[in-house]
């Protein structure tokens, strides 16, 4: 094995440089993420949401989940480019559409919440929700090396790995069981000739590894679009990982699950009764409505040894977001409880784990 990579090779290496949320819009991203969807907010036993290893740059240590509210349309924008080039990413982004339940509307103008440019320096997009924050003259997503005569295989490649980030997906490479030899001193210097990183910046790009709770997949899966190509020249040994331009099955079922096509039909909650549930497919939530008919306490809690989360909104109103739990019940079950005014809320409930099923009951009670 060769010491040092030829310029060849090194030219070859088109990779997404991470695109970390402003650090005077965190606060502000975060509330707008579980805005977007409360199924963002995080758990009892993670605060802070998804997690980075402690051996990683400070402000990584704390990222809450950044997905879209499922079935909603992304408003996506070109700021430049030409047609041709334009046609190909709009193109291989909507595949992830086969699987996810977002519509993607590409516009001529108007408001966006994804806007691309090819002006700038790489490949990058603003993971999921964070585009939100960023100013409506700014670009969300950026393709540096696009072109008329790119191979479809490239485009393929670059746009459904950018169009992952922008679905809340995060890097494959950084799954804590991905067991990648790196050759650190070797990784320092390619990125510090390819892309200008000092140390700090390449171990938080490349380096720096997920929670294990907190990943996209609950194993890791070399073959993942959002996944790095890894150089047998940057690693100690025999390993490596090719170029990845297709979706990978996983792919496929972890983007399904986390934005599922369909719903459980609402169903009445009555004071002082239990109902029997069943989460029965992989990202299933279940919904359920009840009405207030007079101000005071009321409390909905699950039961049994299904791991389930909820949320709750109203009143009258679906979508305005009132409380999230994970663990707040007897046996960590879920259990919200506040007063509520008169009006109709609604409740939802899944399953901790999107990749899990079970049993559970739920309970509605008035009073204290």
């Amino acid at each position: 094995m060769p010491d040092e990579m030829s310029d060849r090779q090194l030219a070859d290496l088109y990779i997404c440089s991470d695109r970390s949320t402003p650090e005077d819009k965190i606060i502000e991203a975060a509330l707008k993420a579980v805005e977007e969807n409360p199924d963002n907010a995080p758990s009892r036993d993670n605060p802070g949401g998804v997690g980075i290893d402690p051996r990683g740059p400070a402000e990584m240590a704390v990222v809450i989940e950044k997905r879209w509210r499922p079935g909603r349309t992304l408003r996506c924008a070109f700021m430049d480019g030409i047609g041709e080039v334009q046609a190909k990413v709009e193109e291989y982004a909507k595949k992830w559409q086969e699987f996810a339940n977002l519509d993607l509307q590409f516009v001529d103008n108007g408001d966006a919440e994804i806007r691309i440019s090819f002006d700038g320096t790489g490949s990058w997009s603003y993971l999921g929700t964070d585009a939100l924050v960023i100013a409506p003259e700014k670009p969300t997503m950026n393709y540096g090396w696009l072109e008329r005569d790119t191979p479809d295989d490239e485009y393929s490649r670059v746009v459904l790995h950018e169009f992952g980030h922008a679905f809340g997906c995060i890097h494959e490479h950084s799954h804590p069981e991905a067991g990648i030899p790196w050759d650190e001193q070797k990784v320092f210097a390619y990125y510090r000739i390819t892309n200008g990183w000092d140390e700090a910046k390449t171990r938080h790009n490349v380096l720096a590894r997920y929670a294990a709770d907190k990943t996209n997949f609950s194993t890791y899966d070399s073959t993942s679009i959002m996944q790095y190509s890894v150089p047998n020249e940057l690693t100690i040994g025999d390993f490596s990982v090719g170029w990845n331009r297709d979706l990978s099955d996983t792919d496929k079922q972890f983007i399904s699950a986390i934005y599922p096509r369909a719903e459980r039909q609402p169903g009445e909650l009555a004071p002082g009764e239990r109902v029997a549930a069943d989460i029965g497919s992989r990202g299933e939530q279940d919904k359920y409505h009840f009405s207030c008919s007079t101000a005071g306490r009321y409390t909905v809690e699950t039961h049994g040894s299904t791991d389930v989360v909820m949320s709750l909104y109203g009143p009258d109103d679906a979508t305005r977001f009132l409380s999230f739990d994970d663990d707040g019940g007897v046996s960590r079950n879920a259990k919200i409880s506040r007063f509520l005014a008169p009006g109709t809320y609604d409740v939802r409930v899944r399953h901790y784990s999107r990749f899990k099923t079970g049993r559970y009951e739920i309970e509605l009670r008035q009073g204290a």
